[in-house]
């Protein structure tokens, strides 16, 4: 069989990959689409091999099939209906993600390999773990593993770089395995310059990539950087860089002679995140961030015991007044049991919520060790994708982020009592009612 095709070296090291999942890309033009087109060739001479692309929409997907025709004659490859065949008998699958059923029509099929196109387009990493489910092999010789390329942006920037680790600046590929799951994961970052096809055919594409007049987008598009272009759908953006460039972000110690608040988002089921506050006079300082699952609260509260702090007042969301069934008693007795009394945080709606955090963002300092967790979590919450109409819903995406941005909430709608404290938060609240924020 002759291919018409060889690949730049980026592209060997990702296709001779044995990872269960393989991201490749980063910048534009870094020869993503035919790496990942290569990639379905290694099986076509079995018979039963069935491959699986999957592309945002329709016209996306059409574009793709154009250049796939290109690749696979060759091969003998054969487009009809939705699938290309091959001589063999062995299949490769299109499909597209704006369906009602999407992520659920492939369930119970089997594809040895996957191929997700711009995974950055899928929204939540749940909705990618759905189409995950469909890579598994019962054909002797094909180990099951799915393949997805990508840009540093769109909806699902934030769950992409958390789950193959990817660094703000990559250089090198990175390797990682899942402690809780052992699948390993590689990512194997790509620019323009890495594919010199693509710069003898047009040398002008490089030259409109170094124009691109936004610094965060033209960083992102020509050098691969994931340091967050705005990431469309962000709620604390703005907030967050001016604070960094205030250099309220930095190192912010604790004050033994002053008291220790926390501010809880508790989970069911899900995580529990504490952030702990102090208070000098009108300036807020958050010093530490706590976050973990799957525990009591008598694990939390042994926690804060821990720290060493010498705390003042505990404040958790509404919910932890509801007794439970099986006991009878809500989670704020039982905490107050354990030797924790919490305030109740006003129930306001999250909308309202949000705009308190965003206007008293202004006057918050933030550990950036402590809080690390915190601040990549709040950096990158988001609102929720809607696939079917392209555009963002009115509400948050519930994720991984959400715990640090609900506890975030509920500090930022809460009443002190204490003199200072509750000065600056009418403060703030009355700069809110004449000033807009966003």
């Amino acid at each position: 069989m002759k291919i018409h095709w060889s690949p730049q070296p980026k592209q060997q090291i990702a296709l001779q990959s044995n990872e269960d999942e393989i991201l490749y890309g980063g910048a534009r033009g870094g020869g993503k689409t035919d790496a990942g087109q290569a990639w379905l060739l290694y099986h076509i001479d079995k018979p039963r091999y069935r491959a699986l692309v999957i592309r945002r929409n329709a016209t996306d997907l059409s574009d793709w099939i154009d250049r796939a025709r290109h690749m696979y004659s060759p091969a003998g490859g054969v487009y009809t209906g939705d699938c290309f065949t091959f001589p063999s008998g062995a299949k490769i699958r299109t499909g597209h993600l704006k369906d009602d059923n999407a992520y659920s029509k492939y369930q119970g099929h089997e594809y040895q390999n996957i191929l997700l196109e711009e995974i950055t387009h899928i929204s939540s990493e749940s909705n990618y773990e759905k189409i995950l489910g469909s890579c598994r092999s019962t054909v002797p010789g094909i180990k099951p593993q799915v393949f997805a390329t990508t840009n540093p942006d769109g909806p699902g920037y934030s769950w992409v770089k958390k789950r193959w680790d990817i660094p703000d600046v990559p250089t090198d590929v990175i390797r990682t395995k899942d402690q809780r799951t052992g699948r390993t994961r590689v990512f194997v970052p790509s620019r323009v310059q890495d594919n010199p096809k693509l710069m003898d055919a047009d040398p002008g594409y490089i030259k409109y990539l170094e124009s691109i007049q936004d610094d965060d987008l033209r960083d992102a598009w020509l050098n691969g950087s994931w340091t967050g272009i705005t990431l469309k759908g962000a709620y604390y953006t703005k907030q967050l860089q001016a604070a960094r460039d205030e250099g309220r972000i930095g190192n912010v110690p604790y004050e033994p002679m002053l008291p220790v608040y926390t501010w809880w988002d508790l989970g069911v089921g899900d995580s529990t995140a504490i952030g702990f506050f102090q208070f000098a006079g009108m300036e807020c300082r958050m010093i530490d961030y706590f976050e973990a699952s799957g525990e009591g609260l008598n694990f939390y509260i042994n926690e804060l015991h821990n720290k060493g702090y010498t705390y003042a007042q505990h404040f958790a969301p509404h919910d932890i007044a509801v007794r439970e069934f099986s006991t009878g008693k809500s989670r704020k007795e039982i905490a107050a049991m354990l030797g924790i009394d919490f305030e109740v945080v006003p129930n306001l709606p999250i909308e309202d919520g949000i705009n308190a955090v965003r206007l008293r963002l202004r006057g918050l300092w933030i550990d950036k060790e402590k809080c690390a967790t915190f601040i990549n979590a709040i950096s990158q919450y988001q609102k929720e994708w809607n696939d079917k109409m392209g555009d963002y819903k009115a509400h948050p995406l519930h994720d991984w982020t959400s715990h640090a941005a609900d506890m975030l909430r509920y500090w930022a709608v809460s009443k002190i009592t204490t003199p200072d404290i509750y000065m600056q938060h009418k403060v703030y609240e009355n700069r809110g009612k004449s000033k807009s924020f966003n």
